[in-house]
């Protein structure tokens, strides 16, 4: 695209001419091309204005900026008011407007929003290709890239959904984090569905308080296309004050009794989710392979969606059994052994707290934990760590995480001092991670539920420095294998 035509009407071009052609845009001077548009974004640790050579000996062919007397080159300037506004204006004028050529799902909200994207990838199968962007990896109906941030910078944001577009998706579902909407990197992004999930403390250094972590979730609403839907947790306290908004349309999901999409939790076990779903005339009852009640709330959010999009429950029925979680996000390993086994990434004093709620919340005769904790990392979290499970564990296993450069016996031993029983029947202390999964595992008696927390999805272990293979649901599924499940 010629740079004239790229820049119309977003700030003012100063020197040279607009005849250039210009292919990309960029803020990393590392990722600068020939053909480059590069923006100079001023931020609190690093200032774009002292990586512009870098970008120019790359071959970029123009600077946008605030502030054009810090560029020294007789290069072509687009001086504007705020850059990173800029910036995604130009990258969705340059691949091409892509939001408008799918229907756009947006999910914010503290928790539930990676898995709500992948139960939305599959629930909107039978109507088309979606492609998916988030905290694990980007889809682009195609192929899968490892994910930079939660929610892209713009440039990568629409050169992904112009990829979708080209790749035949219909949908994007997406997460979209707090700080992408008060950083502008969703700038003038068009959602057909606008999705909550729910808030609770997070991030507070960044936003302050509450509140005003809650104001920045709320602008995701700003980019509800005419005809949109929002689509709200009408549980969460921070999600009723969201059903008083005016100017679109406005669904709820949830227990209680007033929501659009209502459910009856008719029983949660290591095995699965049984509920019971009210939407307008229609009733159906699901057994969902995805475990715990937040995971729940997460698959009548996606629901809604599929709803909307014309799946009825009948349709969703056939795909429900085929549903998969998140990689390591409570993730559950059945061999079709008489007790369960799952899998999750917690790995802080609040993350542990709460997939151990989730575990007691299934009713499993005993509740055998295994964890550790991360080496060169904070150090004071370990007897945290140490203390919640010891308050909800009636077998703990504590081993190795990722010891990195550490001595594993000293991370737990800092660990061990949040933990009030004695090493013995009930806590088990061995930091080879194989052999205590092997052990955790040969105690298991049916009825219980053995959960392996702390590196969920991960694929290696990191020890001195060295990745070596390992994966825990590979490891429990190895270990299952060889009891003859």
């Amino acid at each position: 695209m010629r740079l004239s035509e790229l820049v119309q009407g977003v700030g003012t071009l100063l020197r040279g001419h607009g005849d250039l052609e210009a292919f990309h845009i960029t803020h990393d001077s590392r990722r600068a091309q020939p053909g480059c548009v590069f923006v100079a974004l001023e931020g609190d640790q690093f200032d774009g204005h002292h990586y512009i050579e870098c970008a120019l000996q790359q071959g970029c062919v123009a600077i946008v900026t605030s502030r054009p007397d810090k560029v020294k080159s007789d290069v072509p300037i687009l001086q504007v008011e705020h850059p990173r506004r800029a910036m995604a204006e130009l990258a969705r004028r340059l691949y091409g407007q892509p939001d408008e050529q799918l229907c756009t799902i947006g999910v914010t909200g503290t928790n539930g929003k990676t898995t709500t994207t992948f139960l939305l990838q599959q629930l909107l199968l039978p109507r088309g290709q979606c492609g998916r962007l988030g905290t694990l990896t980007y889809f682009n109906g195609v192929s899968e890239e490892r994910a930079t941030r939660t929610t892209p910078e713009s440039p990568m944001l629409y050169r992904s959904l112009a990829e979708m577009v080209e790749n035949g998706c219909r949908y994007v579902a997406m997460e979209i984090s707090s700080h992408a909407l008060v950083l502008d990197r969703i700038h003038q992004l068009k959602l057909n569905y606008a999705l909550f999930t729910n808030l609770s403390q997070d991030h507070l250094d960044f936003h302050g308080d509450m509140e005003q972590y809650f104001q920045a979730k709320m602008r995701i609403f700003e980019h509800l296309q005419p005809g949109g839907q929002a689509l709200i947790n009408g549980d969460d306290a921070f999600g009723r004050r969201l059903l008083k908004m005016d100017g679109f349309q406005v669904l709820s999901f949830g227990r209680s009794p007033d929501c659009d999409l209502r459910f009856e939790v008719l029983g949660l076990s290591p095995q699965g989710s049984h509920i019971r779903l009210h939407f307008k005339s229609d009733v159906s009852e699901f057994h969902l392979p995805l475990l715990g009640l937040h995971n729940v709330y997460n698959f009548a959010g996606a629901l809604l969606v599929a709803l909307g999009e014309g799946l009825s429950f009948a349709d969703v029925a056939r795909l429900v059994p085929n549903l998969k979680p998140v990689a390591g996000r409570m993730e559950p390993v059945n061999l079709g052994q008489p007790f369960g086994v799952a899998v999750d990434f917690a790995h802080s004093p609040d993350a542990l707290e709460k997939i151990a709620q989730c575990c007691h919340e299934m009713k499993p005769k005993r509740l055998i934990f295994l964890f550790g904790a991360g080496g060169d990392r904070d150090r004071a979290k370990r007897p945290k760590m140490g203390a919640v499970v010891d308050r909800f564990a009636d077998v703990i296993f504590l081993t190795s995480d990722n010891p990195r450069s550490e001595d594993p016996e000293r991370i737990l031993d800092d660990i061990q001092q949040g933990i009030q029983r004695p090493v013995g029947s009930t806590l088990v202390r061995l930091s080879d991670r194989r052999a205590a999964i092997q052990q955790a595992l040969d105690l298991a008696q049916p009825g219980d539920l053995v959960l392996l927390a702390g590196k969920g999805h991960e694929t290696t272990q990191e020890i001195k420095g060295i990745h070596y293979p390992f994966n825990d649901r590979e490891e429990a599924i190895t270990v299952l294998k060889k009891k003859g499940y």
